[in-house]
């Protein structure tokens, strides 16, 4: 796992769907009436100046020789990373230098990014300089500070949002060094004092020294988990303080691999956590979501609609419908809604929320219809490595509703906004595991498979005419379960001459001559989760020859296979190789041909542990009929599998394309 600390811009692209940054998850959990006292510090647009406070043990660094060796492959180089927190008076002090070494680097040292967040967060900058020989030159314009909205990652928490502060820095060049140092002050107070943080240990650059010093308060339990490393830190025991210090030199850097598993992390680190059980974790989450008021006028008159349903099903199907219809979702733009889960009147009246608000408001409509339901606290890309892990509440980042029901447990996504079908039908990811809020709760709760699993067939009827016509084909699409799910939302959203422009395309990569010959068309059936699209296409010059081919010949492409295969670039790994799943594709076509014959006559069949491929073809009636199929059984392959993975994926790509021959 992968963590981005308070104020740390430098890994955001390489670490865009990790789930640590460290202490500015802890900016959150502001109550309602919290917020009124802190807009004055959140409106504030430009950081205080001032030295560092009193706490902080100043950390020299090394100054780079003209003549030192750079990596040629890195396009700046870190000399130091020195962060230190203070948990008793909630400040963190960071001082980084590095030096750009091309063009690129200065590019990237050009500029100094900070995320917190000012609700409940100040920022104060000490220093922004540059060092250019023996001559230091001041950097620090708060002219020129911006604060603009963070990325997708910053997004993502449960209980928090920050935003990306930026500050531009002149006339930096190749070979200066960049040497700047903030402090971040303010830790939401919702959290009754607890703390969670993480120790980095290695990075994806080179540093010559990473130093964490961590000022606690003696007397408070503190759990540390060391994760791929061996380290202890440097204890010091002061008057009312333990001093924790992790000093580490001349760290190499450590690149992870391209489509790595979202749960992989190959980089040593330390948990530090004041909480020790997951009980303790479900107490402070049972604060948030449990609703004593009672539901307004006009929410308990539509719960009082749904309790007419006489099957309980329908009634569940009935209030998750109108929470993921109904109850708009943040979009681009909106201001974060992301402290403490709104109450669920409020929800139902301004038609609008978060994750946490509309599962708050979901448990308590099944609630009132007499359903068990409870919130559940889940990370869509941990898997496994949840478990894992020390208890701590930073390790979501999603809420979805577990529901009991006929001794069936259902896991439902309240912001799956295009999902349909009954209640059996309703698909959930693999998310291995989660962290049920009630007061029966004292472990993580196992999440098993979604019984529905997605499922896309692709039928195409080809009419084949001879050299100089066109030949027809007609493309039937059915997706069900979760594939359903997302061709409803890719129809809600794109404007249909959009769809058609792109489904062309996607054609024309295999048949260069294609042309659309009538308005796509398709049919949602909601109830059972299930549409079917048609497309009707022309094709001129389906037929092929090579200058040294005596017969023409044209292929038929499982084009929707094409797009569900992930083929990388490179096969030798020492990490796992990240796999689509899951994935469940048939392509079948009937092919009305004259004068022709099979070429590829031989069925293919891959039955390998990561996923199933089989194709067959047979002539029925006087027509070619092909049925493909592919399948994956997992979402990641080791290392020491991945070689022979990939030259089968490459067979299976290559088995895509049938060949027909024609006899003229």
């Amino acid at each position: 796992m992968i963590l981005l600390r308070q104020g740390d811009g430098r890994f955001q692209a390489e670490m865009v769907h990790r789930f640590r940054y460290a202490r500015a998850c802890l900016t959150f959990l502001v109550a309602v009436q919290m917020l009124a006292g802190m807009v004055g510090r959140a409106v504030e647009s430009v950081p205080a100046v001032q030295p560092p406070s009193k706490w902080v043990v100043p950390r020299a660094f090394d100054r780079p020789l003209a003549n030192d060796p750079a990596d040629p492959s890195q396009d700046y180089r870190w000399l130091l990373s020195d962060r230190q927190i203070n948990a008793q008076n909630d400040e963190e002090f960071v001082h980084e230098v590095r030096q750009p070494l091309t063009a690129a680097g200065v590019q990237f040292a050009s500029h100094i990014l900070i995320n917190y967040d000012p609700v409940c967060q100040s920022l104060t900058f000490h220093w922004a300089r540059i060092w250019r020989g023996t001559n230091k030159l001041d950097r620090l314009d708060l002219s020129r500070w911006r604060v603009n909205e963070a990325g997708p990652s910053e997004k993502e928490w449960l209980f928090g949002y920050r935003k990306a502060g930026i500050l531009l820095l002149e006339d930096v060049r190749e070979g200066d060094v960049v040497d700047y140092a903030y402090t971040i002050e303010g830790r939401n107070p919702a959290l009754g004092g607890k703390f969670c943080d993480a120790v980095q240990l290695q990075f994806k650059e080179p540093v010559d020294r990473s130093v964490t010093r961590l000022v606690w308060p003696y007397g408070r339990r503190l759990y540390l988990t060391n994760h791929l490393a061996s380290i202890q830190p440097t204890t010091v025991r002061k008057t009312n303080v333990v001093e924790f210090t992790w000093d580490v030199r001349k760290a190499p850097g450590l690149s992870s691999e391209p489509m790595t598993p979202g749960s992989y992390d190959p980089y040593p680190w330390v948990q530090v956590s004041e909480f020790q059980r997951w009980s303790d974790v479900n107490v402070w989450a049972q604060r948030l979501f449990t609703t004593t008021n009672p539901p307004s006028p006009e929410l308990a008159r539509k719960i009082s609609q749904w309790k007419q349903m006489p099957d309980p099903a329908d009634r569940v199907v009935a209030a998750l419908s109108f929470v993921q219809e109904q109850i708009r979702s943040p979009v681009a733009g909106d201001s974060a809604a992301g402290y403490e889960p709104v109450q669920p009147s409020v929800v139902f009246a301004r038609r609008f929320g978060d994750d946490k608000d509309k599962s708050r408001l979901l448990v308590a409509m099944l609630r009132a219809l007499q359903i068990e339901a409870f919130p559940v606290l889940v990370h869509d890309r941990l898997g496994q490595e949840l478990a894992e892990l020390c208890p701590s509440p930073f390790l979501f980042n999603r809420v979805i509703v577990q529901v009991n029901l006929g001794g069936q447990s259902f896991w439902l996504d309240p912001t799956a906004a295009y999902q349909r079908g009954m209640l059996t039908q309703r698909w959930w990811p693999s998310y291995t595991s989660g962290l049920t809020v009630g007061p029966a709760a004292s472990g993580l709760t196992a999440i098993p498979p979604c019984p529905a699993q997605p499922l896309t067939t692709v039928t195409e009827y080809l009419n084949v005419a001879d050299l100089h016509s066109d030949s027809t084909a007609k493309i039937v699409t059915v997706a069900e379960g979760p594939d359903a799910d997302l061709l409803r939302q890719r129809l809600a959203t794109t404007p249909r001459e959009d769809l058609e422009r792109e489904n062309l395309n996607a054609l024309a990569k295999f048949y260069p001559f294609i042309r659309r010959t009538a308005p796509l068309l398709f049919s949602d059936d909601q109830q059972h989760d299930r549409i079917e699209t048609t497309e009707l296409y022309a094709m001129e010059k389906l037929w092929n020859r090579l200058p040294d081919e005596s017969n023409f010949h044209f292929r038929i492409y499982a084009a929707n296979m094409d797009g569900a295969l992930l083929n990388p670039a490179a096969s030798v790994r020492t990490m796992p190789l990240a796999v689509r799943y899951p994935v469940h594709q048939i392509f079948h076509a009937e092919v009305n041909v004259a004068s022709s014959l099979p070429a590829d006559s031989e069925n293919v069949t891959f039955d390998r542990p990561a996923f199933y491929f089989r194709r067959t073809a047979a002539i029925v009636g006087g027509s070619l009929v092909l049925n493909f199929e592919y399948r994956s059984w997992t979402d990641a392959v080791a290392a020491y599998a991945a070689p022979a993975y990939m030259r089968d994926l490459t067979a299976v790509s290559d088995a895509l394309a049938y060949t027909v021959i024609g006899l003229w």
